[in-house]
C-alpha cells in the first residue's frame, strides 16, 4: 500500500506486469494438473461412457441416435456433475479461510476466478469429448450414411464450459457447505421439467432432447445456443469477478438477442436431411427398397422375404417392389415394416426375421374395414377377418407357425392346387381394398 500527504492509505492496485502473467499463466498450468479438476474430466467421461454402452443396441450405427443420446448425458447427466465439482472448488477459499490473503495480493479478482475456475470447466469439456469420441469410432463401422453433428459437439461442449463457471461462481457467492449437491439437483430439475413443457420457450433448454436420426440443424444452431448459454454465464462471471461490473451487460445483451430467435424458430432448428428420403433397391424382382442408411440389411430382408416372394410367384396383381414407406390405399406396391434400430436390428443384423416376414404378408391381407354395429352383418365380417387371416399364414409360410391357428380356411387353401391357387390369390388381392364381403373371393 502507498501514503499520501495527507497520511490517508489507499489500497494497492493489480498489475498487470509481465512477471504478474507469467504468474498467472504457471497457476493456471498447476490447476490444470491438480485439484479435482482432472478427477471431473475423469468422472465425466466415465458417466458417458457407462450411459452409452447400457443403450448400444439402440444408437450404434447412426450418427443421429449416437449423438442424441450423447446430448441427453451431456446436459442432464455430465451438467449437474460438473456444475456440483466447479461449486466445491468456488468454495475452496471459504473452506480454507484464505479469502482475505487472495484480496490482498497484487493479481486481480477476475484473473484469480478464471485461473481457479476454467482448468475444471476444461477438464468437463475433455471428457465429454473423449466420450465423443470413443461413441463415433463405435458408430462408424455400422453406420450407412451421413456424419457426425459438429454442431451438437460444439453447443454440449460449450454448456459445460457455461455450468462450470456459473456453478464456480455459486460456489464463492454462498458458504453453505451443502450448495454443492443441492446445485445439482437444482439443476438437474430446471433442466428436466421444460421438456415436458409444449410451450416454444423450451427450445431455450439447453437439454431440449432433438430426435437427430434423418435430420440437420440449421446453420445458425450452434452460434445462436453457444450465445445464449455462454452469455449468461459470462454476464455471471463478469458480474462476480470484474471491476467494472456494468461490463456483464454486454454478454447477457448477446444472450437476450439470440433467444427471441431461438423461441420463434422452435422445432425448425431442425429441417429434414435430403439423403433421408433417398432408397436403393435390390436388382431382382420383386425389389425389396429400403432407405439408403439401411443399404447394409438389404440382402437379410430379401432373405427373409424369399419365402413370400415364392408363393406369390405367378400370382396376377402380386407387388412387383416393396417399400420401406407408406403405400398409398389402392397402390400396387407392397410395404415393409419400418426398421426401428434396437428393435427390429442391432448393428446391422435383422434380429427376427420370421416377424419381419409376418408383417409383409400381414400387410398385404389387411383391409382397414370397421366392424358392423348390425348384427346380422356380423358374419359376413367374420368370414372376411378369417379368410384375411388365413392368406396372411399362407404367405408367412413356416414363419407364421408360432401364430397359425388352422383353421380351416388355411387348410383349404394349402389343398388348393397350385394353378388354382395362383388364380384365387390373383382375385384376393384385387378386392385387397374392399369392405364388401360379397366382393372378396371366400374360402
Amino acid at each position: 500500500m502507498t501514503t499520501t500527504s495527507d497520511d490517508r492509505v489507499t489500497p494497492l492496485r493489480p498489475t498487470r506486469s509481465p512477471a504478474a502473467q507469467r504468474s498467472t499463466l504457471l497457476a493456471l498450468r498447476t490447476e490444470l494438473r491438480r485439484g479435482i479438476a482432472p478427477w471431473t474430466g475423469a468422472c465425466t467421461a466415465l458417466m458417458l461412457a457407462v450411459t452409452m454402452a447400457a443403450k448400444a443396441d439402440t444408437w450404434q450405427g447412426s450418427w443421429g441416435e449416437t449423438q442424441g443420446l450423447l446430448h441427453s448425458g451431456a446436459t442432464l447427466l455430465a451438467g449437474p456433475l460438473v456444475a456440483a465439482a466447479s461449486c466445491w472448488q468456488g468454495a475452496r477459499d471459504h473452506r480454507r479461510s484464505t479469502t482475505e490473503l487472495w484480496s490482498s495480493t497484487p493479481r486481480a479478482r477476475s484473473a484469480r476466478v478464471l485461473v481457479a475456475a476454467l482448468p475444471l470447466a476444461l477438464w468437463a469439456v475433455a471428457g465429454y469429448l473423449a466420450a465423443l469420441a470413443a461413441a463415433l469410432l463405435a458408430t462408424w463401422p455400422y453406420a450407412g450414411g451421413g456424419s457426425p453433428f459438429l454442431s451438437f459437439a460444439v453447443v454440449d461442449s460449450a454448456f459445460l464450459m457455461a455450468v462450470g463457471l456459473v456453478g464456480f461462481v455459486v460456489g464463492q457467492r454462498c458458504r453453505w457447505r451443502l450448495t454443492a449437491p443441492a446445485l445439482a439437483v437444482v439443476l438437474y430439475v430446471v433442466l428436466g421439467v421444460p421438456l415436458y413443457s409444449e410451450l416454444p420457450e423450451r427450445y431455450l433448454n439447453p437439454a431440449e432432447q432433438y430426435m437427430l436420426d434423418g435430420m440437420l440443424p440449421v446453420w445458425w444452431f450452434a452460434p445462436a445456443m453457444v450465445a445464449w448459454t455462454c452469455g449468461l454465464a459470462l454476464a455471471a462471471v463478469t458480474a462476480h469477478a470484474a471491476r467494472r461490473r456494468i461490463l456483464a451487460l454486454v454478454p447477457l445483451a448477446v444472450a437476450a438477442a439470440v433467444a427471441p430467435l431461438i423461441v420463434h424458430t422452435g422445432p425448425d432448428l431442425l429441417r429434414a436431411d435430403p439423403a433421408r428420403d433417398r432408397v436403393v433397391c435390390t436388382d431382382d424382382i420383386p425389389q425389396v427398397c429400403l432407405r439408403e442408411v439401411d443399404e447394409a440389411l438389404l440382402p437379410q430382408a430379401s432373405d427373409a422375404l424369399s419365402g413370400l416372394f415364392t408363393r406369390l410367384d405367378g400370382v396376377p396383381g402380386a407387388p412387383l417392389r416393396y417399400v420401406d414407406d407408406d403405400v398409398p390405399k389402392g397402390s400396387d406396391e407392397g410395404r415393409l415394416p419400418t426398421l426401428t434400430r434396437g428393435w427390429s436390428f442391432v448393428r446391422d443384423q435383422l434380429i427376427q426375421p420370421e416377424d419381419y416376414a409376418w408383417q409383409v404378408s400381414e400387410h398385404l391381407s389387411h383391409r382397414d374395414c370397421p366392424e358392423p354395429a348390425a348384427k346380422e352383418e356380423r358374419a359376413g365380417f367374420e368370414r372376411l377377418a378369417s379368410t384375411d387371416m388365413a392368406v396372411t399364414d399362407w404367405l408367412a409360410g413356416p414363419y407364421a407357425a408360432p401364430f397359425a391357428d388352422g383353421s380351416p380356411q388355411l387348410r383349404r387353401l394349402e389343398a388348393m392346387p397350385a394353378p388354382e391357387r395362383r388364380a384365387w390369390l390373383g382375385r384376393f388381392l384385387a378386392t385387397r381394398t374392399s369392405c364388401v364381403p360379397s366382393e372378396v373371393p371366400g374360402l
